[in-house]
């Protein structure tokens, strides 16, 4: 029996969907918390896929449970599949990194997507602009994180622990190299949603994440810099970078630009 091939939805489609069909600038947006729907995710190969969710589950439970299920999948990627060699060949080529992959997840987390799309409308609403830029961007930690970031995202309390010569926010790179830096080796598997181990415990290895952030229009970043337009109570600039014609590093100082997409594990 062949398999029905998934229908793949337009970027218009797609919005029309979050939207209601109203784009207009006075959208009240509602409460979806209790609406059943599907979720799609735009993987690096282009293309809009559907979250592997059990069909079983969305008839016997409720959408409020759902969400519960989802929060958060780390899905692991078929090494064989497209999705799998984009994001690889984006992490060596791109990325520059120089490394075995052990694996590449997919994380799927309906609720930062949710925050991720609508922080992305609202800047394209106050700024009066139909789009806005958007980076694929590098940020390493140890595996202890994983969980947490998957789970909530990043954690703007931390931002600082470390170095921040251009703002106390959350860093990320254009290079998987350099975020490499920044991740730390160890032994631990990685944690699977749940809780449940995955991967080879003993494995030395260390992981990074590759996150869709919303980088809009960039300003020079310092030490003391609590938010791009520091001191100002004007909103002018979205990031923070070490450099405005070449940026390398990219400092985003809340969370709701950032969503972590792919977790990367290497060694």
């Amino acid at each position: 029996v062949q398999q029905q091939q998934p229908y793949v939805f337009s970027h218009a489609e797609l919005e029309k969907m979050y939207t209601g069909g109203n784009t207009s600038d006075d959208v009240e947006y509602m409460d979806t918390s209790d609406t059943p729907w599907c979720w799609y995710y735009l993987a690096d190969c282009g293309r809009w896929h559907r979250f592997e969710v059990l069909w079983k589950c969305l008839f016997e439970h409720h959408y409020r449970s759902l969400r519960i299920r989802l929060c958060h999948p780390l899905i692991r990627l078929n090494e064989l599949t497209p999705e799998y060699q984009t994001v690889a060949d984006y992490v060596k080529k791109d990325g520059l990194l120089n490394q075995n992959i052990i694996s590449i997840s997919r994380i799927q987390n309906i609720d930062l997507w949710e925050m991720f799309c609508r922080k992305k409308q609202q800047f394209m609403r106050i700024k009066g602009v139909k789009e806005i830029k958007e980076g694929r961007l590098f940020h390493g930690t140890d595996k202890s994180n994983v969980d947490s970031i998957c789970t909530y995202n990043f954690d703007l309390g931390l931002a600082g622990r470390g170095a921040h010569l251009f703002g106390k926010g959350i860093y990320f790179a254009k290079y998987a190299a350099y975020a490499d830096k920044y991740s730390r080796g160890n032994t631990a598997a990685l944690p699977l949603y749940g809780g449940a181990p995955q991967g080879v415990q003993g494995r030395l290895s260390k992981v990074i994440f590759l996150a869709r952030v919303i980088i809009g229009r960039s300003k020079f970043g310092k030490s003391d810099f609590q938010k791009p337009d520091h001191g100002r109570s004007a909103n002018d600039h979205d990031s923070c970078v070490d450099d405005i014609m070449n940026p390398k590093i990219f400092v985003i100082f809340n969370p709701n630009q950032i969503y972590p997409e792919y977790l990367i594990e290497y060694s």
